[in-house]
C-alpha cells in the first residue's frame, strides 16, 4: 500500500509563527514530504522555504542566525545581504511609514529559492487578502517574493504588494489557517494554527495597541473556528504560544521550545496514521 499523501496548511501569527519550524521538523524526521502546502502570512514565508527544498533544520538555522538578537539581525541585513535600510521603508504621506513587504520578503528568503512559485519543489499556495475587492486571493504562480510580500502585509505596519492595481493585506484577514486549500487529492490534511489569543492583562490596563491587536486575534480565531466547523482538517495542531506577542521574534528559541509538545503530538498522530496505512 502506498504512503498516504498529506496536505499541510501553515497559518499566520507573526512571531508566534516561528512555532511552524518544529512542526516542519516532524516531516523530515519521519522521512515524508507534504504533497501540497498552503501558507498564510509568516506561514507563507516559512512554507516558501520548505516548499523550495530547504530542510526544517536549514530553516531553523537561518532563522536563529537572523533573529539571534537585534544587532545580529542588523549585521545580517545590512552586511551579509548588503541592504540599504531606507530601501525597506515605504513612506505614504507624513503620517504613514511602513516596511515594504516585498523587499522584506526578499531580505528574509534565501536567494537559492526558485524565482517563481510554480518552480518550487512542492506545490505551494500563498494566501493573501485583496483589500480593494474585500476577498481572499490564492496565489499559485508568478514571482515568489512578490506573493509572500502580499501575504505578510500586516495592516498599518507592512505595506503589501499590488496586483492588477489592487492593494493587498495579510492573508490572516480572510483565512488565518488555510487548510481548505490543501484538501484536493490528499489523504490527510494537517493544519497548524499559530494565531494566538489576546494576552492576559495581569492586573494592568491594556494599552490601545494591545486592545487593537487583541481584537484582530479574536477575529482570526473566530474565522478559523467557523471554517473548522464547516469542514475540519484531519489533524489540527495548535502550539501553546499564547504567552508570546506577535513582535517577539527575538525570542525564537523560547517559541520553538514552547512548541515542542505540539511537535510531539503531530509526530505521534502521523506515525499512527502511517502505521495504519501500511497494514
Amino acid at each position: 500500500m502506498s504512503e498516504p499523501s498529506i496536505g499541510l496548511a501553515l497559518g499566520g501569527g507573526s512571531a508566534r509563527g516561528l512555532a511552524h519550524i518544529p512542526v516542519l521538523e516532524v516531516f523530515d524526521e519521519l522521512g515524508i514530504r507534504p504533497k501540497v502546502i498552503a501558507g498564510c502570512s509568516i506561514g507563507s514565508l516559512l512554507g516558501a522555504g520548505y516548499a523550495g527544498g530547504l530542510s526544517a533544520r536549514d530553516i531553523r538555522e537561518r532563522a536563529e542566525l537572523l533573529l539571534s538578537d537585534r544587532i545580529g539581525a542588523l549585521k545580517f541585513a545590512f552586511g551579509q545581504k548588503r541592504v540599504n535600510p531606507f530601501d525597506l521603508l515605504a513612506l505614504r504621506g507624513l503620517a504613514s511609514l511602513h516596511v515594504h513587504g516585498e523587499k522584506l520578503a526578499g531580505l528574509v528568503l534565501p536567494e537559492t529559492l526558485p524565482e517563481n512559485i510554480e518552480d518550487l519543489t512542492i506545490p505551494f499556495k500563498v494566501i493573501a487578502t485583496d483589500f480593494d475587492a474585500m476577498e481572499e486571493r490564492v496565489i499559485e504562480r508568478g514571482p515568489l517574493v512578490k506573493a509572500v510580500g502580499a501575504s505578510i502585509a500586516i495592516p498599518g505596519v507592512i505595506l503589501g504588494t499590488q496586483y492588477d492595481g489592487h492593494s493587498y493585506v495579510d492573508g490572516c484577514v480572510t483565512n488565518p489557517v488555510p487548510f481548505n486549500h490543501v484538501r484536493e487529492g490528499v489523504d490527510i490534511v494537517v493544519a497548524v494554527d499559530v494565531s494566538g489569543r489576546p494576552r492576559e492583562a495581569n492586573g494592568k490596563n491594556r494599552s490601545n495597541m494591545e486592545v487593537a491587536v487583541g481584537s484582530l486575534l479574536i477575529l482570526f480565531n473566530q474565522v478559523a473556528s467557523l471554517r473548522r466547523q464547516i469542514s475540519p482538517p484531519d489533524i489540527y495542531v495548535r502550539p501553546a504560544i499564547d504567552s508570546f506577542s506577535g513582535a517577539d521574534f527575538f525570542r525564537i528559541k523560547e517559541v520553538i521550545e514552547q512548541a515542542q509538545p505540539a511537535k510531539d503530538q503531530l509526530k505521534r498522530e502521523l506515525e499512527k496514521r502511517l502505521m495504519i496505512a501500511s497494514t
